[in-house]
């Protein structure tokens, strides 16, 4: 009798599934984008002959039917946390730690290649004649690996690579690791692989440092934090009950801005685009974001003041505002989106020095560095 029971149940909730997924699909609007994974959702597959041929159409339908399974977020999150619990996190895109950082894998590094573009950064030095610095950014996971399993946090190779950009003739590197290690567990964020406003500003100091200028004060800056950061760690994560982060700001507390960018006619007064409060992503709330080339002016500087020409990633966003009260002007330059010549840039702008501001990580997969000109 228990058997039939459990038969019927098994079989009515059967049928209730092929039942209410497809009528979920046909009557509630298709989604688009998935706010919780920041990405497109597939488009609805195309059906055609060639097609057929390779069953391009049936991976593809899949994909697309997956993305609109009715709960998805509670399934992937679902998955997430059973991968998490069954200790099978090291297969997985981001890895949680002992105090719930969300961090991302070591990146697999081919040594030549790496060298390569360090190689091609410190012959911009030699083009220009300008001092050629470097701020790589060491991951979080290995400022952070004591809080993983021995096992994950010995995989970082970050060490290694900080030595051979150190070692590399033309480039004086900026020395982060230590001061990141000893102090710098939380200048990450817990949701995102970027730094926070301490971490960035302790990078500030030991840059300024490293090329002989007198950094401001922490108390010189206007400090304002927004809680509810939710970065792109927990995205890729789903790990959803991750708490959420407060977004730290810092501004120059009386330095008057033009902001222009490549890819916009307007020209603006602020580095701080607080609209995108409002979006799923937060970060392009500072410098409104990459964009291709970017010349920030700072009207109240001294006339002496030095121009600086900044090849970056998206730490350096953070960076800049910090900057900006020493220099006259800072000309960022994005190799992800920009393909003119960087040198010819220095020499248009009158750049006193040059800095490469990168994530650790960046410096080893960005294939844009290899063709620095």
């Amino acid at each position: 009798m228990k058997r039939k029971a459990c038969n019927i149940v098994t079989v009515a909730l059967f049928l209730a599934l092929i039942t209410v997924v497809p009528l979920y699909w046909l009557l509630f609007p298709r989604k688009t984008f998935s706010d919780s994974e920041r990405r497109y959702l597939a488009e609805p597959p195309k059906l055609s002959a060639a097609d057929l041929k390779d069953w391009s159409f049936d991976d593809a339908a899949e994909t697309y039917l997956a993305d609109q399974l009715p709960c998805r977020d509670a399934l992937v999150g679902l998955n997430a946390y059973t991968v998490l619990l069954t200790g099978r996190q090291v297969s997985a895109e981001i890895w949680r730690d002992r105090a719930g950082y969300l961090v991302e894998p070591p990146v697999k590094v081919a040594p030549d290649q790496v060298q390569k573009r360090l190689n091609r950064i410190a012959s911009l030095g030699e083009k220009t004649g300008l001092p050629v610095y470097v701020v790589a950014v060491p991951s979080t996971g290995y400022v952070r690996r004591a809080a993983l399993p021995r096992a994950l946090g010995a995989l970082y190779e970050d060490r290694d690579l900080i030595k051979r950009i150190s070692d590399t003739p033309g480039i004086t590197a900026v020395p982060l690791e230590e001061t990141f290690l000893r102090e710098g567990q939380s200048w990450y964020y817990r949701t995102d692989h970027h730094w926070t406003g301490e971490g960035a500003y302790a990078a500030y100091r030991l840059f300024m440092a490293a090329a002989g200028h007198e950094p401001l004060s922490y108390d010189e800056y206007t400090h304002r934090t927004v809680d509810g950061y939710v970065g792109s760690t927990r995205s890729r994560s789903a790990l959803w009950l991750t708490k959420p982060d407060s977004l730290t700001i810092d501004e120059p507390a009386n330095a008057s801005v033009t902001v222009a960018f490549s890819d916009d006619d307007k020209v603006y007064d602020s580095l701080f685009f607080y609209d995108h409060l409002t979006e799923y992503d937060w970060y392009p709330l500072f410098l409104d974001g990459n964009h291709p080339l970017t010349v920030i002016e700072n009207q109240t500087a001294p006339a002496d003041a030095p121009t600086l020409m900044l090849v970056k990633d998206s730490f350096g966003n953070t960076l800049t505002p910090l900057l900006v009260p020493s220099y006259k002007k800072i000309v960022l330059v994005d190799p992800r989106y920009y393909r003119g010549s960087v040198s010819d840039l220095c020499r248009e702008h009158g750049a006193d020095e040059l800095l490469f501001c990168y994530s650790l990580e960046r410096i080893c997969t960005d294939l844009n560095l290899s063709i620095l000109k």
